[in-house]
């Protein structure tokens, strides 16, 4: 098996290649995390019951499971402990450079949710760190602070009339609701020529949409008047939704239009 699909894909970016990694056995990982737990007035045995090592102080008790990465089975070990540990921690290489980018903030996350605690092994300085503190996850206090973004979720995902994406996609532009806006305008334009900010919110459409012009799209052509820029300010990738939206305004148009019948 490669060392890249030994890794669990998010850790991958983290848990680089260390010196001697093909050498290096989870053994060599143990002394440092003895002496960790040691130092700190417990008592650590090792291969207890299919735990790695475990680590006894006044009735709590702690199992730490060693692997030379984070791995889809070191968390499930780690979890499967948690039926008869008080804590866990989980015991990898420290890697040889740790960015705290979104990717790490995003494993701390993960492991905060699994209630997993985290230690990087030096093992050239012959030391172990902390990097996470197993603790109790409070589940509905994260909901209560991500409330806000819930709601931005909701309301994009209410405002867009077509699911103009592919799921998974990395890389292109979205459609977004306020794309998706934009692009009504557009459309409106190219059927009655030029519109007015009153246009768009006659359709629930913001009207600062045309002077803000985030897409470079419109230009003003008079008091209150704006038009397209040109004929292809619009790009081809939503060519076809444009003229979804343009065959719909010209329907509506024509209803206008249409004569109304007076009873005899």
């Amino acid at each position: 098996m490669s060392q890249s699909s030994f890794l669990f894909w998010p850790f991958a970016c983290i848990i680089r290649v260390i010196k001697g990694w093909d050498s290096l056995k989870e053994t060599d990982l143990y002394m440092q995390v003895k002496t960790y737990f040691e130092d700190r007035g417990f008592l650590v045995r090792s291969e207890v019951r299919d735990i790695d090592v475990v680590a006894v102080k006044e009735n709590l008790l702690v199992g730490i499971e060693l692997k030379k990465g984070l791995t889809v089975e070191l968390l499930i070990q780690g979890t499967l402990r948690q039926k008869t540990c008080d804590l866990v921690y989980l015991a990898v290489p420290k890697p040889k450079r740790v960015v705290k980018d979104r990717t790490f903030m995003n494993l701390l996350y993960m492991l905060k949710r699994l209630e997993l605690g985290l230690l990087y092994v030096d093992v050239e300085k012959g030391e172990a760190v902390e990097v996470l503190e197993p603790s109790l996850y409070d589940l509905q206090k994260g909901k209560r602070s991500s409330m806000k973004e819930k709601v931005r979720i909701l309301k994009e995902t209410e405002k867009r009339s077509v699911d103009g994406n592919k799921g998974g996609s990395r890389g292109k532009k979205l459609l977004t609701a306020y794309r998706e806006d934009a692009l009504r305008a557009a459309a409106l334009i190219r059927v009655k020529g030029h519109i007015s900010p009153k246009d768009l919110k006659e359709r629930r459409l913001k009207g600062t949409l045309l002077s803000k012009n985030y897409y470079q799209w419109f230009e003003k052509v008079g008091h209150g008047k704006y038009t397209l820029k040109s004929t292809d300010a619009v790009e081809k990738s939503y060519e076809s939704l444009l003229l979804g939206f343009i065959a719909e305004y010209e329907k509506e148009s024509s209803l206008q239009k249409e004569p109304v019948e007076m009873d005899n």
